[in-house]
């Protein structure tokens, strides 16, 4: 049988004022100490011994919270303002103050910067992103609705098509894709399919747009699959969302969606 290993502590006691003993105390074989050692000048000194062999701990950095309240999400100029059929933009004809219009889409100045670095990196992979519709005023939104509404009925028109005042294109943050080369899929499933579709769907988020509307949130945001339909929030919130893989602004900031008009 082997003999266990030998470990050793030297225990410093304090024998009064200006003096001190240094034992070397096996815990396998315990010498005899001094009988002038007490009980409570050992305990003493292994408990020091004690914490100077354990290392210090070490306090673990806390990563910094997203913060949520950086933008607005009921302001209408807002790039994080949610519209859904629970949330009206205020005032209901609002108009953004710096529209502008780039290759053929007219949005707000705030995605500006972001869209054309998208249409570029797209490019740059022979991806032609081609902009369909952008912003909608509050009356032009109030005709398409009604259309909708008189070919389809108003049920099935509130699952594609919101009512004036609670569209996000009214924000001019939201922008529609289609294909001009093949314009057979353009407002309909397939262009997930269609290169531009495929692109979007896997780098828009890195520009901070994010794909809007899709089937599995239906419930959630109010509107069926719309693969075209993205919409800006900026590349912070973007880049969040896509780390914590959440794909709605009403899951993400806790706020109330649903496919019924409050």
């Amino acid at each position: 049988m082997k003999t266990p290993t030998t470990l050793a502590i030297t225990l410093i006691i304090a024998l009064g004022a200006g003096g001190a003993l240094f034992v070397r105390y096996n815990l396998f074989n315990k010498p005899a100490l001094p009988k002038n050692t007490t009980k409570s000048q050992i305990k003493t000194a292994e408990k020091s011994a004690t914490q100077a062999e354990t290392p210090a701990k070490t306090e673990k950095a806390t990563a910094p919270t997203f913060d949520k309240t950086k933008h607005s999400t009921t302001d209408a100029s807002s790039i994080w303002v949610i519209a859904n059929k629970q949330h009206q933009l205020s005032p209901a004809d609002y108009t953004p103050g710096d529209l502008v219009t780039i290759s053929g889409a007219t949005i707000s100045n705030q995605a500006a910067t972001d869209f054309k670095a998208m249409l570029a990196a797209a490019g740059g992979e022979s991806v032609t992103l081609t902009a369909v519709s952008g912003y909608r005023s509050y009356s032009t939104q109030n005709t398409l609705y009604d259309n909708y509404v008189a070919n389809n009925g108003q049920t099935a028109a509130d699952t594609f098509s919101a009512r004036p005042g609670y569209s996000e294109h009214q924000t001019g943050l939201a922008i529609d894709f289609g294909n001009n080369a093949d314009p057979s899929c353009n407002f309909d499933d397939c262009y997930a399919n269609m290169p531009d579709g495929k692109w979007l769907a896997a780098h828009a988020h890195e520009y901070g747009f994010i794909l809007r509307y899709t089937s599995e949130n239906q419930q959630i945001t109010g509107y069926k699959n719309e693969p075209w339909h993205y919409r800006y929030i900026g590349r912070e919130l973007s880049a969040e969302m896509k780390k914590q893989a959440i794909n709605t602004l009403e899951e993400f900031f806790g706020v109330n969606g649903g496919v019924i008009y409050k």
